[in-house]
């Protein structure tokens, strides 16, 4: 649950002198407008979670579907608001839209990923003291940029007003450029509380500019502006909570280009157009050809494969001299580019993101691939078959972020192998395991954890990842290429649900072709999508993203057209309601 910390009020003052109340922090406001029935509650812990509190029992009561052998009617939540803060990139778009090219620098609360994921992260991220002055920091400053050249913020406004802003165009501009920054109309009480702060302004300070500016950095600190509203309410036919028109018109924009929703957009929200499977799918068409979309898409993957583990990855520098900050870079620029240009590639088979024998190296990474290094930049290779290295768990990034500064760790290589690409989480060591291998020259990686496997306490565990971590150990510390480990034979042979494999790109090709693994990337591709991890209650609707991306030939792009028209983005479960939540 997104949540706003402080309730004191505190005051913008302007350079004019005049007094604007904190709008990021005047959540009586958010209430009133943003969230309309739904009870806020105090400003630390806004109750807009779906089917939480008077909103569960006012849409709820009533509706709901027969448990299992025609028993009792079970009600199920009817609805609600999730507050989603916009992402650094999502704020920066949002700017662009409303004010054209802002060169300012921004300092923005960083995005910090939950589960793995960003959006997830900013679904679940409250609002410090610290990220409120930075929100107002970047609000003054982008205004100030603007504002400061007469000849450019009349085209942002619209219109050139009165010096006292006493005629119809700043109600214009309130109204025009408000519904763009809210992503829905202002409703008359908010549009006057921001026409009188502009006028204030200006006839404290005798300048339209500064009037204006003035009310502009209050829009841009917002809630309204700040946090993305995904209202929804449970719809009888489905028996689920089924988004707005303004929701799935914001849904859409961020999710398919990673920019706020256009006035074209909005008006077919309005118009009741985004209601339909049929209205989504016209809607979303011109998008899904936009250049951003694919990028989003690539965003996904790389999340989804930890690509930006390697970043905080520290090697001992006497065995691995190269491995630097600038080798780092080119190993996650190489996963992007291999995601990018052949994973998700016009026609491409998705499933190739386990299995392809292509990459992209430039010169610091072809020694590491045992390929020619390209002239300049970096150029599409072909990896030599014998080292057995293909698709995703072959990127040199993607192992080095997987291993320890000494050893290769088919323990770590395995826990994510296992947890990232098959969903499986297992439980934590006991406290008392002593995890440390012995250090001995004479035993392979391989040898070591089969003798801590004679643990009865280990066994189990172990056995489900190490299988997996093996598969990898012809790869070293930082993804290179070996033939044997300390002069001993490599044994990378193991298993998954039966089907035998030696090597990492014998495992690739096994996951590839595994239900299991279909299934994690469709219920990873969900969560992220929809900003949740409790997917629990739609699992028979994530199984079907897997059933639909086979139909499209595993084509992603194909599969996303499908996605967006679907239960999994139109609508989320309604889970039933409990005593407590009544």
């Amino acid at each position: 649950m997104s949540s706003i910390h402080g309730s004191r009020r505190r005051d913008l003052t302007p350079a004019s002198g005049v007094s604007v109340p904190r709008t990021f922090l005047a959540w009586a406001g958010l209430c009133t407008t943003l969230l309309a029935s739904i009870a806020c509650g105090s400003p630390q812990e806004p109750n807009v979670e779906a089917g939480a509190g008077a909103s569960a029992v006012g849409g709820g009561s009533g509706a709901g579907g027969a448990e299992p052998g025609g028993g009792p009617t079970v009600p199920l939540s009817g609805g609600g608001v999730k507050l989603r803060l916009l992402t650094q990139a999502e704020y920066r778009a949002s700017l662009e839209l409303l004010l054209g090219d802002v060169t300012t620098p921004l300092e923005l609360p960083e995005d910090t990923p939950v589960a793995g994921y960003i959006s997830i992260g900013r679904a679940s991220a409250t609002v410090s003291t610290f990220a409120a002055e930075a929100y107002e920091a970047a609000s003054r400053a982008v205004t100030a940029e603007v504002f400061a050249e007469q000849a450019r913020w009349p085209t942002v406004v619209g219109c050139q007003p009165l010096a006292d802003l006493s005629d119809a165009c700043v109600d214009t501009f309130v109204k025009s450029f408000g519904k763009r920054a809210f992503r829905r109309d202002l409703s008359e009480v908010e549009a006057q509380q921001w026409v009188k702060v502009a006028r204030d302004a200006a006839a404290l300070s005798t300048s339209a500019a500064t009037g204006l500016s003035t009310a502009t950095s209050g829009l841009l600190q917002s809630p309204n502006f700040l946090y993305r509203a995904e209202v929804n309410a449970l719809d009888v036919a489905s028996q689920r909570l089924k988004y707005d028109g303004p929701s799935m018109a914001s849904r859409l924009s961020f999710f398919l280009t990673g920019k706020p929703p256009s006035p074209e957009l909005l008006a077919a929200a309005a118009l009741g157009q985004l209601d339909t499977v049929e209205g989504v799918r016209a809607a979303a068409a011109p998008m899904l050809q936009d250049p951003a979309a694919l990028e989003n898409v690539n965003v996904f993957f790389n999340e989804y494969s930890q690509a930006q583990a390697v970043l905080k990855a520290q090697k001992d520098p006497a065995l691995f001299p190269t491995f630097n900050q600038a080798l780092q870079n080119s190993m996650l620029e190489g996963t992007r580019l291999f995601i990018k240009n052949i994973v998700l590639a016009p026609g491409a088979d998705v499933r190739s993101f386990f299995t392809s024998d292509q990459t992209f190296a430039d010169a610091l990474l072809a020694p590491i691939y045992g390929v020619l290094a390209p002239p300049s930049g970096f150029a599409q290779v072909t990896v030599p078959a014998e080292t057995g290295r293909a698709g995703i768990l072959g990127q040199a990034g993607v192992i080095a972020g997987h291993s320890k500064a000494d050893h290769s760790s088919p323990t770590i290589r395995g826990l994510f192998i296992l947890s990232s690409f098959l969903c499986i989480t297992p439980d934590p060591p006991p406290g008392d395991v002593i995890t440390l291998l012995p250090e001995d020259p004479n035993l392979t990686e391989r040898q070591k954890l089969d003798l801590h496997r004679t643990s009865k306490t280990c066994a189990g565990c172990h056995a489900l990842f190490d299988p997996l971590g093996f598969a990898l150990e012809h790869f070293d510390s930082i993804g290179q290429y070996r033939a044997t480990e300390h002069g001993l034979t490599i044994d990378a042979t193991g298993s998954l649900n039966g089907v035998p494999f030696d090597g990492q790109a014998e495992l690739g090709a096994v996951l590839s072709q595994s239900p299991e693994a279909m299934n994690c990337m469709m219920r990873n591709f969900y969560n992220s999508a929809n900003a949740r991890t409790d997917d629990e209650a739609d699992l028979p609707v994530i199984e079907q993203l897997a059933t639909t991306l086979a139909s499209r030939n595993y084509v992603f792009s194909d599969f996303v057209a499908e996605f967006i028209a679907s239960d999994a983005f139109r609508s989320a479960p309604a889970v039933p309601l409990t005593a407590g939540s009544l």
